[in-house]
């Protein structure tokens, strides 16, 4: 009996119908995967947009922040009404509101508190919103900036170069002014008010407070710096707290300008006055009497100030501009006051320099630029109340004694301090700012709900 033969065809239809089978799991992924991919594509152009719609958010809102600070720094050169023009001002509460359109065609709000300088922090806070297009939500950017007037002396002690102490000299902190009203009157240093808020820096060298030093405040350096010896500190104690001490200071020195008034005397060498302002002179436009020292002219006898008068002395670079020893002083009176500007050098031993006034009634600007141009010396119990920016300056306080006193804040090359001399920071003074702008001190975006709510009516 035969066997079957199988049908060729059938053989054929069965690899045909898996050939088709294999296709459609084929296609299927192929599908599948197109599907995916083309979600992924779709999510991630989402994404891709709101990233640069919310970039663009943060522009506009950046703009806004940067429109209001122009009107804050302008206020000074310009006046209030001009700096703030198009604003709406509400005096009472101190804030002001505008809406900008920039040049992208985004529009952003800007709200900002204390546009009259009636609070010592001034905030700024921007807000911008952009629909990104794509049916989603749209994006709000709120930012926040936190401006403090930038001044040369916003700390007590501040050397380019290198701060050395020996003995056991002391650094403390007070306000002068603590309610930031010059009609009321100023508030002489004691122990019993002092605070820790000087800051003793060094910018490229290092600090040494001796074996006895005392900063009751903070000291900070550059990254390549440090602070050895002595101990820095809080009030009540004089345990060292390591938290007082940093290595990220950063400090910018910048040249001195020299007024050149439309009204000014003349002093010759050998013909010095020894009473400011002359008999017969007259200020300036700004209120100020302004003599220009020529080259030999000195201030070394004694010598009384009486009004508001401005030494220009630039002509003594190598010598001495201003000296007293023994019992001759310069005396400033009370409501007086000086503005100094030199390349010479600077001696007063003793009580050479008398200033019953505020630190701020005395400033000093080292004007020579020359690395290591001028010397500021203050010996003996030498009792001194200045403002000094020299950054090209050695400047050395000599205690000689125990009641060596020095306040005010003081910039300088170097800064070498012995014996028993303690310097006191004038708090007030880092609110002389000196025609300075605005700067930030805090920068933020606002994210939480709790934040953003007192800006929501923007």
């Amino acid at each position: 009996m035969s066997r079957p033969v199988s049908s060729p065809r059938l053989r054929f239809a069965g690899h045909r119908g898996s050939v088709l089978i294999v296709a459609m799991l084929f296609s299927a992924i192929m599908a599948i995967s197109l599907t995916s991919y083309l979600t992924l594509s779709t999510s991630t152009l989402r994404v891709a947009n709101r990233t640069f719609h919310n970039t663009t958010a943060l522009n506009a809102a950046e703009a806004g922040l940067e429109l209001g600070l122009w009107s804050f720094n302008k206020t000074d050169s310009l006046g209030l009404a001009t700096a703030w023009d198009g604003w709406t001002l509400d005096p009472g509460a101190h804030t002001a509101t505008r809406t900008f359109t920039l040049d992208t065609g985004r529009t952003v709000t800007v709200f900002v508190q204390g546009y009259d300088s009636a609070i010592a922090s001034p905030k700024v806070v921007a807000k911008a919103v952009v629909d990104p297009g794509d049916g989603g939500p749209e994006i709000h950017k709120y930012l926040e900036v936190t401006l403090t007037r930038r001044s040369l002396f916003a700390n007590g002690l501040v050397a380019k170069n290198s701060i050395s102490w020996v003995g056991h000299p002391e650094a403390d902190s007070w306000d002068s002014d603590p309610d930031n009203d010059p009609s009321t009157a100023a508030v002489a240093y004691a122990v019993g008010i002092r605070s820790a808020e000087c800051t003793v820096g060094c910018v490229d060298g290092s600090i040494s407070l001796g074996s006895g030093g005392n900063v009751y405040g903070y000291t900070a350096t550059g990254p390549s710096g440090s602070t050895t010896g002595g101990s820095v500190h809080g009030l009540g104690t004089t345990v060292n707290d390591p938290t007082r001490i940093s290595t990220d200071f950063s400090a910018t020195f910048p040249a001195v300008t020299v007024p050149s008034p439309a009204t000014a005397y003349a002093i010759y060498a050998g013909s010095e006055p020894t009473a400011f302002p002359r008999g017969g002179d007259s200020a300036d436009a700004d209120g100020r009497y302004y003599y220009v020292f020529g080259a030999g002219a000195a201030i070394s006898k004694n010598t009384t100030v009486s009004d508001d008068v401005t030494f220009i002395m630039t002509s003594h670079s190598g010598v001495q501009a201003i000296g007293f020893t023994g019992t001759r002083k310069l005396t400033i009176n009370a409501n007086a006051s000086v503005v100094v500007y030199t390349d010479g050098n600077i001696r007063a031993f003793g009580n050479g320099i008398v200033n019953s006034n505020q630190a701020k009634n005395l400033i000093i600007y080292g004007t020579n630029t020359s690395a290591a141009g001028q010397t500021f010396g203050i010996g003996g119990n030498g009792q001194l109340t200045a403002t000094i920016y020299a950054p090209n300056a050695d400047i050395e306080m000599k205690g000689g004694g125990s009641s060596g006193q020095v306040s005010g804040s003081i910039v300088g090359r170097t800064i070498n301090m012995n014996g028993g001399t303690n310097f006191h920071y004038d708090v007030a003074l880092s609110r002389l700012n000196g025609g300075n702008p605005y700067g930030i001190s805090r920068w933020r975006e606002l994210q939480s709900a709790a934040e953003r709510a007192p800006y929501l009516g923007l």
